[in-house]
């Protein structure tokens, strides 16, 4: 993913929240997911991805979208970045910002969509395309659930909560930005928090089981990919 797509996307997501604000943020969902399926399907250009890779990132994005909805009444604890960081590691950056953009909007058919749903989708793609790109060599479950905790509480709540700013004050007025950040933040903690536990009791079993898929359907090139 290259760093002028993300520059586009951000400029789509400035203009969405603060020229249209935040009424068309279906169509700028729909940009994002086919932007980033496309740029996942070029970064295979060369490998001729198989349809059984196709299958299991799509299983991924159910898996992320079900395990969000499943803990519905724990708002803060969901496994859902979980997922999204280590389909990243396993199968790359464009990977992670597909199963992270799609998951996000697909299960915010059940939380509600808004003008918040492209920021959650940009976010937890981002969470996804960086586990990828700074995990290129397994690593282990500390390193993964403290990338998972740091993500989370920094990159989603900071992009997320820039909507909520935005939407209060109409542009990115210092007091309002300060408050929205500091309320939001023990939300975002814990949240950040519950990622990094389930990172470190899943990352192993989940990401053996995911290996021997690829190598038994041989999947992807890791060398290639990585």
């Amino acid at each position: 993913m290259d760093a002028c797509l993300f520059l586009i996307l951000a400029g789509l997501l400035a203009y969405e929240i603060v020229i249209m604000r935040g009424n068309h943020f279906y169509a700028v969902s729909l940009i994002i997911i086919v932007t980033g399926i496309l740029r996942f399907l070029l970064s295979f250009e060369k490998s001729h991805p198989s349809v059984q890779m196709m299958a299991v990132i799509a299983a991924l994005c159910g898996l992320a979208t079900a395990s969000r909805i499943a803990f519905f009444f724990l708002p803060q604890v969901k496994p859902i970045a979980a997922v999204v960081i280590i389909c990243g590691i396993v199968y790359g950056g464009e990977a992670g910002f597909v199963t992270g953009a799609v998951s996000a909007f697909v299960s915010n058919f059940y939380f509600g969509q808004g003008s918040w749903t492209p920021f959650q989708m940009f976010a937890l793609g981002l969470i996804g395309f960086f586990a990828g790109i700074l995990f290129r060599e397994r690593q282990n479950r500390i390193a993964v659930s403290v990338y998972g905790f740091c993500s989370v509480v920094v990159l989603y709540g900071g992009i997320v909560d820039l909507n909520t700013v935005f939407m209060m004050s109409g542009g990115l007025d210092a007091g309002t930005a300060a408050g929205v950040y500091l309320s939001a933040l023990p939300f975002n903690t814990a949240f950040g928090i519950s990622t990094a536990a389930f990172l470190f009791l899943l990352y192993r079993p989940v990401v053996r089981r995911l290996e021997r898929i690829s190598r038994k359907y041989c999947l992807i090139d890791k060398d290639a990919e990585k």
